[in-house]
């Protein structure tokens, strides 16, 4: 399995249809940070993608990570764990200090706290507003 850094302009139309697979709502690219990482498997068959969000401080932001809808769950053995440490290693080498992300999805906060991610608040919701 391999890791690629691309251009969230270059990625953007497999996560889109990857969001409209799973049924969710497509984010508009606009509100998407200007690189994404894609996770392959070891067939070569994009299984993951996430976004990083570059700050002016020590804290990056990962999101909006996605699954494709049409390989089966066996073809993506370790891959999303692998992709967190792919970007842990990215975001070290930049100088970051902190990764934040958010979820509520029981295989992704698995896969957070297989990585030594520690919870940080507990019953939040997050509150948007288009401006």
């Amino acid at each position: 399995m391999k890791v690629k850094l691309t251009k969230t302009n270059d990625s953007y139309k497999l996560m889109k249809k990857w969001w409209e697979g799973h049924g969710f709502p497509v984010i508009e690219p606009n509100i998407l940070p200007e690189s994404t990482f894609i996770c392959y498997n070891d067939k070569e068959v994009p299984v993951y993608a996430m976004c990083l969000y570059n700050t002016d401080s020590d804290l990056c932001w990962i999101g909006w990570q996605i699954s494709n809808p049409e390989v089966n769950k066996d073809e993506t053995k370790g891959c999303f764990d692998h992709l967190f440490k792919a970007i842990e290693i990215y975001a070290k080498h930049l100088e970051y200090k902190v990764i934040l992300t958010t979820s509520n999805t029981p295989s992704v906060v698995d896969t957070l706290k297989s990585n030594s991610y520690m919870e940080g608040d507990h019953n939040v919701k997050h509150y948007l507003k288009n401006i």
